[in-house]
């Protein structure tokens, strides 16, 4: 029987690891770390909460959480951008009470198959959900549009540059010399402090490219035009 997964690969070049994320259509979160080049170590999966109504949009969060996790901790290498996959690996039953002695085993050869099948074309993760939802059968976010009287900003070489790199699942990151940076990816912003940091909202995005917006207005670039004088 046919199993349509999702999932991706991400490698942090500065340590030299990779992690492979998978979810399975029956709600199983499978993941592997290793070496880059090397087997990698599988992990039991996680399963969905008992008698959860919607177990695989959970987990499907849950996969989204853990894209934007590795990213902010350097994981900025898409070895294998996020895909929909049919395998022929068939999953692995799943118990009536999956937790403790009858918790799944990991599942090595579904994860391998997926990296194996999974195209090599770039995709950003909401992309790769929306035809996982499709595929199996569940209602998907519609594709985002413009809405009706909010035309498009003028665009910019440096921002098509930009949206290049996102559509291509790279990350967008500050410059290494200070320890106070942000890194943008297709699925989120996030804020670094050291190690550590936080991602934003939807909406504090959207607050914060209005705030620097209006600083840059305030504040053009040297050897910018000067307004002419009243």
């Amino acid at each position: 029987m046919l199993t349509t997964v999702v999932g991706f690969r991400l490698g942090f070049d500065g340590q030299g690891r990779e992690v492979t994320v998978v979810l399975t259509q029956a709600g199983l979160l499978h993941r592997c770390n290793g070496r880059t080049g090397a087997a990698s170590r599988p992990a039991r999966p996680s399963v969905p909460v008992l008698e959860d109504p919607h177990p695989v949009p959970r987990q499907a969060a849950n996969l989204r959480r853990l894209h934007a996790e590795l990213t902010g901790k350097g994981y900025g290498r898409v070895l294998v951008a996020p895909a929909c996959v049919r395998l022929e690996t068939t999953e692995h039953p799943l118990h009536e009470h999956p937790y403790g002695p009858h918790a799944p085993a990991a599942h090595p050869e579904l994860v391998e198959e997926f990296v194996s099948l999974a195209p090599s074309a770039p995709r950003n993760l909401d992309r790769a959900l929306r035809d996982f939802y499709l595929a199996i059968g569940l209602p998907a976010r519609p594709e985002r549009v413009i809405r009706a009287g909010r035309p498009p900003t003028a665009s910019t070489p440096r921002v098509d540059g930009a949206l290049r790199a996102l559509a291509r699942g790279s990350a967008i990151t500050s410059p290494k010399r200070r320890s106070i940076g942000w890194r943008v990816t297709a699925d989120g912003v996030r804020l670094q402090l050291g190690a550590g940091g936080e991602a934003l909202s939807h909406g504090e995005v959207a607050e914060l490219q209005a705030a620097l917006t209006a600083w840059l207005r305030l504040n053009p670039s040297p050897g910018a035009a000067a307004d002419p004088k009243g």
